[in-house]
């Protein structure tokens, strides 16, 4: 596979496929280059849902029935979280696909499914129109008439089209199959199930259906009852769960250290002898005390031991980077993200040094250098310009700026290093990397320059794609075998 493709694809990747002009093209491009490699790509957590649809089309095309087994495309959905899969498989009956290879993948999810069940309960129009569209009108009303009547004749019907689907395809999974059929068709049942049991009560009584989904509630107050006012839907509606920051394992542990420090160092001096010292020898070795109730010996855990448990999953890299590292003032930040910048920038630096090769560190202000044991706190300018100068001087195969992207010393210095880089005839990829703490951070005025590309990053697994990017800046066009196993290593494994 051209590594260009891959870099075209990681690019457009978290947005819809529609804002992305020749998205169709590259997914051909992809599948046909590496089928294996792109089936694995539906199990990308970055990848926005419409780009997981194409990839269902290209997969279910006639020619991929020889190159990807049904089978596998079936192990990967059910990696997917079941709404998200929903989703995607619903692009079966909006482009109105109908081959068998669609039908028998629908009808195994789905029927399949442990949370088939709760997932009919919630989204009944929705599960209901994609398999009316891929057992066949006919065939979905022959369903409907062999549940409402038990035949012999009938039970073999249902046995050979939707039944044999069930989930282990044991008794009881048959009849919760056959339940959830029931309620999508409109047959009358006793429900047993409780999500089918509440769902229905809701037609009688909105107030019965509270703990569902407000989207839920609203179809069923259009259809059932008008003259609720919203109000009640919005108080009766599942209460959306609180987002808690999600830190890594590592940044949570340099916040720890941080928050649990009030007194700003101001001096070396401080950093060696003052309070701050006994805060840096925690921070070295950290006791954790067991429950009260558990009769076991304290455990000690280090910086050492939390860096290994987070790179086991990840490849090692034969690459050579250079990180400019910003801990100047202003990544300390404020208010509830105080400390997040510089924790998680110390955090990406420390698993790229734990993953890559050769890492060259240029680190900008902070009160001592980053070690293994030592704790730099965030203080200083950051002179940006002159570090991608010196970065640049070791012959890195990329320049990563971890940074908040205020410049302290010279503003507009960076991109015009970078432009003066480009002149001389050198390809040297720079990348802005930006510890991010919500989605909705607006980085329009702390990009570098337009030249710089910009990398927001919320939480330390981001390093895998600051991994990928490195390794599709290796020598060569063509992207090897063994950079193809890391790449989907990195991409999909979680």
């Amino acid at each position: 596979m051209k590594k260009h493709v891959l870099i075209e694809y990681l690019d457009c990747r978290r947005l819809p496929l529609a804002k992305h002009e020749g998205a169709v093209s590259l997914h051909d491009a992809l599948y046909e280059a590496a089928p294996q490699f792109y089936l694995h790509l539906l199990a990308d957590p970055a990848t926005h849902v419409s780009h997981k649809r194409e990839m269902l089309v290209h997969m279910l095309a006639p020619s991929a029935a020889s190159t990807i087994e049904r089978q596998r495309i079936l192990d990967m959905l059910r990696i997917i979280p079941v709404l998200e899969a929903l989703h995607i498989l619903t692009v079966v009956r909006d482009l109105r696909i109908n081959r068998s290879r669609a039908r028998e993948l629908v009808l195994s999810f789905l029927i399949g499914h442990e949370q088939f069940p709760g997932l009919a309960a919630i989204k009944r129009q929705r599960l209901g129109h994609l398999l009316k569209h891929v057992l066949g009108e006919r065939t979905w009303s022959a369903v409907k008439r062999a549940l409402a009547s038990t035949t012999p004749e009938g039970e073999i019907f249902l046995q050979r089209e939707v039944l044999r689907y069930a989930w282990n395809g044991g008794n009881a999974e048959s009849a919760r199959a056959r339940e959830v059929l029931c309620f999508l068709t409109g047959v009358p049942f006793s429900p047993d199930h409780p999500d089918l049991v509440k769902s229905l009560a809701a037609r009688q009584n909105l107030e019965n259906g509270e703990g569902l989904p407000g989207e839920t509630l609203l179809g069923l107050r259009g259809i059932f009852h008008q003259k609720v006012p919203l109000r009640k839907v919005r108080q009766l509606s599942a209460p959306i769960p609180t987002t808690v920051r999600p830190d890594g394992p590592v940044a949570a542990l340099y916040k720890e250290a941080f928050t649990s420090q009030s007194q700003t160092v101001t001096s070396e001096e401080e950093s060696q002898n003052g309070p701050f010292a006994e805060l840096r020898k925690a921070f070295a070795s950290r006791l954790v005390q067991p429950a009260a109730e558990a009769e076991m010996p304290a455990v000690r855990l280090d910086i050492s031991t939390t860096l290994a448990e987070a790179v086991a999953p990840l490849p090692l890299i034969d690459g050579a980077v250079a990180v400019v590292l910003d801990l100047s003032a202003s990544m300390a930040s404020s208010g509830e993200r105080l400390y997040h910048p510089a924790a998680l920038a110390l955090a990406l630096t420390r698993l790229l040094q734990e993953r890559v090769r050769k890492v060259s560190l240029y680190q900008l202000g902070g009160t001592t250098a980053l070690t293994e044991e030592s704790l730099p706190v965030p203080q200083g300018a950051a002179d940006i310009a002159t570090a991608i100068i010196e970065a640049a001087k070791t012959d890195p195969q990329v320049v990563l700026v971890i940074t908040d992207g205020y410049e302290s010393i010279r503003q507009g210095d960076a991109a015009q290093i970078v432009r003066g880089i480009s002149q001389t005839g050198r390809t040297l990829p720079v990348y802005q990397v930006v510890p991010q703490f919500t989605a909705a951070e607006n980085l329009a005025q702390r990009q570098l320059g337009e030249n710089i590309p910009v990398f927001p990053i919320a939480h330390e697994d981001g390093v895998r794609e600051l991994l990928v990017r490195i390794l599709l800046t290796s020598e060569g066009e063509n992207v090897s075998g063994k950079e193809m196993e890391q790449l989907q290593q990195l991409l999909t494994v979680r």
